[in-house]
């Protein structure tokens, strides 16, 4: 597994734990400590500050002993907890956190599809936004609530589940394989960015990016 490989690099004094320090000296070449409670004024380092207070919280969590290190186990929590039964619940706070806006506790259509704003001088919504608004309805509200609910968002928000993994994937070709060859090529995906990007399927990916872009701009 590559996070056992990880595991390894940032273990630095080879003890077989990875302290918090030794986690950022890897990642980031320099142990940083923010504030939580101080926000900052460059809109890029606040949101650096974010992310960070996200990856400890998640590091803290993953923790399931006495000792504040993590033995190769936890970390492999702490890299993948969406594949980890533990720490489901850490996943579902996550995500709340980020699409639930008004703080209900739940997620609506609404919160659900993101900063979309419907052109006023289109007649219709976009196929991808289409597509999601679909997938909201039939796959996910599965009470029938127009929201979901923390087991319904887990549904949405762990792509690595494999079974929906492979039905997004198959979904995505489905939408979006023009020639019919059954397998995207890179002009059938820049034709359909939208529907791409904002699947499901690569959503993870992108938080994953997020992540690894501001350890490489440091």
């Amino acid at each position: 597994m590559k996070a056992k490989q990880h595991f390894q690099d940032y273990d630095k004094n080879g003890d077989g734990l990875v302290s918090w320090k030794e986690y950022n000296l890897q990642m980031y070449d320099r142990v940083i400590d923010f504030d939580e409670n101080t926000v900052l004024e460059d809109q890029e380092e606040e949101s650096f500050r974010q992310l960070h207070l996200k990856e400890k919280k998640r590091f803290e969590k993953a923790n399931r002993d006495d000792d504040p290190d993590l033995n190769v186990d936890e970390f492999i929590a702490f890299e993948h907890p969406e594949e980890v039964e533990y720490m489901m619940d850490f996943v579902t706070e996550e995500a709340l956190e980020e699409h639930d806006k008004d703080g209900d506790g739940f997620v609506s259509l609404e919160e659900f599809l993101g900063d979309y704003r419907r052109d006023p001088t289109a007649k219709e919504d976009p196929e991808w936004i289409l597509v999601e608004k679909d997938r909201f309805v039939n796959d996910y509200d599965k009470d029938n609530d127009g929201k979901l609910n923390p087991q319904e968002l887990l549904s949405w928000i762990v792509p690595n589940n494999q079974g929906i993994a492979q039905e997004e994937a198959l979904h995505l070709i489905e939408e979006m394989d023009l020639n019919d060859d059954k397998k995207l090529s890179e002009a059938e995906i820049l034709k359909n960015q939208d529907l791409f990007l904002n699947s499901e399927a690569t959503d993870y990916g992108r938080q994953l990016h997020d992540e690894r872009f501001y350890h490489e701009e440091l």
